[in-house]
């Protein structure tokens, strides 16, 4: 049976909700991560790819390393950028061996400024983006449009975000986000709150657009009584805590597609309310239950929510049906086995 290697970002627990997908259809896959995740995703049956704190080290490591999973491994696929080697001559070497390669973008390390702009985006991080963050995400976007381009040149096979489709110059397949069913839930208790509860739970309130939801909230509560939560950086089990408590969830408003957070919050059969990009929105299945709300929209979209809240049950009991139907993660294991193994 083929082999195939998974590497080395763990970013929003993707390589972990991978990996048990890729054992749920019974794939021959090992995933290697270097460190902890920020939130505290498992790491259980994910190997460890830990590099020498000496430089030179690094360097002899790593080129060992390289050629150790060369006679393992049939296929490569990395998510996010980091590959074997920091100047990606690993993929030529791969490449004269036969090695099939395949490479996730996840956001920030693909999306270019340049392009988030009016006129053709009305909303995206990249206009509210910190310095800070740029160093926290490593966004040198001088930089960026170099390695984009030579990762497309030597990568095989490159999966990509559709809002991000304006920044690849080549055909790149898109397969939703996995999520491990299996570790929800079957039946859901929802909270018997006296009165709503809505959750918003940003990584970071710039990236989200925070400051927008947190002014439409202070408006409406002139009309309505509500609760709002506010969490922020809290590990995975405080979140499904937060989540199961609520009553709807709001995720990003500027972003313009949705990551792992509106898909475990339908999970736990809540509305959400996420800003998805015309196009990205079109594209989506008609069955897709997400609420579509931007910065111009968000006080509208809540206040109609408010006004009557009959059908947020039934958006929530659509939203796991939609989940478990396109996001199961041995659904996409396969996605990705078939493409990169046969």
């Amino acid at each position: 049976m083929k082999r195939l290697f998974v590497g080395f970002s763990n970013v929003a627990g993707y390589a972990t909700r991978l990996l048990k997908g890729f054992e749920g259809i019974g794939a021959n896959a090992d995933v290697y991560i270097e460190g902890d995740h920020v939130f505290n995703y498992s790491t259980e049956r994910l190997k460890r790819y830990n590099l020498p704190k000496s430089r030179w080290m690094q360097r002899i490591y790593t080129r060992y390393f390289l050629i150790k999973c060369l006679f393992k491994y049939d296929a490569f696929l990395f998510i996010s950028t980091q590959t074997f080697l920091k100047d990606h001559k690993d993929l030529k070497i791969l490449r004269f061996f036969g090695k099939k390669t395949g490479l996730i973008f996840t956001g920030c390390d693909v999306q270019q400024p340049e392009l988030t702009h009016e006129p053709y985006i009305p909303y995206s991080s990249c206009h509210v983006c910190t310095d800070e963050y740029k160093k926290f995400v490593g966004c040198v976007p001088e930089t960026k449009k170099l390695r984009t381009r030579k990762l497309e040149e030597l990568i095989d096979v490159i999966f990509n975000d559709r809002a991000m489709r304006n920044v690849i110059h080549r055909d790149a397949p898109h397969l939703n986000q996995p999520i491990n069913i299996e570790e929800f839930p079957e039946t859901i208790d929802h909270p018997d709150n006296p009165k709503p509860v809505i959750l918003h739970a940003p990584s970071n309130f710039g990236y989200k657009g925070t400051q927008y939801l947190v002014d439409a909230v202070e408006k409406l509560k002139e009309e309505f009584d509500f609760e709002f939560r506010l969490v922020n950086n809290v590990s995975l089990q405080k979140l499904y805590e937060e989540i199961i408590k609520a009553d709807l969830v709001v995720d990003q408003l500027i972003q313009g597609w949705f990551g792992m957070l509106p898909l475990e919050a339908m999970m736990f059969e809540k509305p959400v309310v996420c800003y998805m990009r015309e196009d990205v929105a079109a594209a989506q299945p008609p069955d897709n239950p997400m609420i579509n709300a931007n910065p111009a929209t968000i006080y509208d979209v809540l206040r109609g929510l408010l006004r009557d809240t009959s059908s947020w049950k039934e958006t929530g009991k659509a939203g796991k049906k939609y989940v478990v139907k396109y996001h199961d993660s041995k659904i996409v294991a396969k996605q990705y086995s078939d493409l990169l193994l046969n």
